[in-house]
């Protein structure tokens, strides 16, 4: 047997506070019936903390289900659009919190799509022998580039971390096939300016500049179009089809976007996991924290077969087609959890409402 990457490992860390569709009436022109008929949401989480701190927990949490210490991995990277700093990276700041000395690290980005890129990038790199013990994180905090005024945006992302392990396999489980994709001559329907060197030297202080741009109707087309031929043609390279799969396990972008995707792949709903309608999209985070809630729900059996799809800012997508190994239970339990808060879900949110005050001063008062 070839020698693959399989998943061994996996973990997610899910922020306390909540951000409900009744929350969100009160910032703005919305009620719980548009958003749940538009996206699937009725909830998403807001972090009181970091993404690192997300990623380290969701990091612990992951080995501890592997049975692995940290000083064991070759390797750390991180699938993120929203990295506490840019330098150094997420990965090697949750490199040096959980021990795992003399490891490499670094973070990766394509958006959305980035925990499939991150995977076709760790099981290459284990079948060539180039490394053995690797963490996959994906992590975001994008609430803090959201305006909780803009209901095209802000009613859909939320942040979390989810994680996996990686480890060698000559048994036929692992990873089977890769397809990635990118037309960046469409990546202005998704743009985060704010982090970027564009522009002069200096903080960027303009908040139309700041917040998220978004154009979703192109988006749901360009995802739909994406995601189905993606996943078509990672079947195809590894000698599938839509019947053999046991499970898809999209990225958790829109509860519409996944049925119309999966649809026409042929793909019935009890084949399809899905957890949006409490977590919203948290980018490249979904994917993962999916993978730990469908193993929890028992929707995840050794040796089934297993779709991983994505679509993304840039624009990327990917899939992923992998065997399921031979455990799908945890080793062990990491029992820490993140900082407690006392926060509200409204606490956490003056300031991006103060920021973002200006662009809505013609409007009516928040209630």
């Amino acid at each position: 047997m070839p020698r693959r990457a399989v998943i061994t490992g996996w973990g997610r860390c899910v922020p306390p506070v909540t951000l409900s569709n009744a929350d969100l009436e009160h910032l703005m022109d919305t009620d719980d019936e548009w958003i749940v008929q538009r996206t699937g949401i009725r909830n998403r989480r807001l972090s009181h903390v970091e993404a690192t701190d997300l990623a380290e927990l969701a990091a612990r949490r992951a080995l501890a289900c592997a049975g692995m210490e940290a000083s064991d991995l070759d390797l750390i990277v991180v699938a993120t659009c929203t990295p506490e700093l840019l330098c150094p990276s997420t990965a090697a700041m949750v490199q040096d919190r959980i021990g795992a000395i003399g490891s490499a690290a670094f973070d990766l980005n394509a958006a959305c799509s980035g925990f499939v890129y991150g995977t076709s990038v760790v099981a290459g790199l284990i079948q060539a022998g180039f490394a053995h013990k690797v963490l996959l994180i994906g992590a975001e905090k994008l609430h803090y580039a959201m305006d909780y005024r803009d209901r095209s945006t802000s009613i859909l992302f939320g942040d979390g971390a989810g994680a996996a392990v990686f480890e060698p396999s000559e048994d036929g489980a692992g990873v089977l096939a890769v397809d990635l994709g990118a037309d960046g001559g469409k990546g202005s329907t998704m743009v985060i300016r704010s982090m970027g060197s564009q522009g002069e030297p200096g903080p960027t202080n303009d908040p139309e500049t700041f917040r998220l741009h978004f154009e979703g109707q192109a988006v749901f087309k360009i995802a739909v179009q994406n995601i189905s031929a993606s996943a078509r043609r990672v079947l195809e390279l590894a000698g599938l089809t839509a019947d053999d799969v046991d499970l898809v396990v999209p990225h958790q972008a829109n509860a519409r976007i996944i049925e119309s995707a999966t649809r026409r792949l042929g793909i019935e709903e009890d084949r399809v996991f899905m957890n949006i309608a409490e977590l919203g999209n948290t980018a490249a985070a979904s994917i993962p924290m999916a993978i730990s809630d469908a193993l929890d729900a028992g929707r995840v059996q050794p040796g089934d077969t297993i779709v991983l799809t994505a679509f993304g800012g840039g624009v990327t997508w990917g899939s992923i087609a992998l065997k399921w190994g031979d455990r799908t239970q945890p080793v062990g339990v990491h029992e820490g959890e993140l900082p407690d808060t006392d926060m509200t879900v409204f606490d956490l949110l003056r300031e991006n409402l103060d920021f973002y005050a200006p662009l809505h001063a013609d409007e009516p008062p928040i209630t």
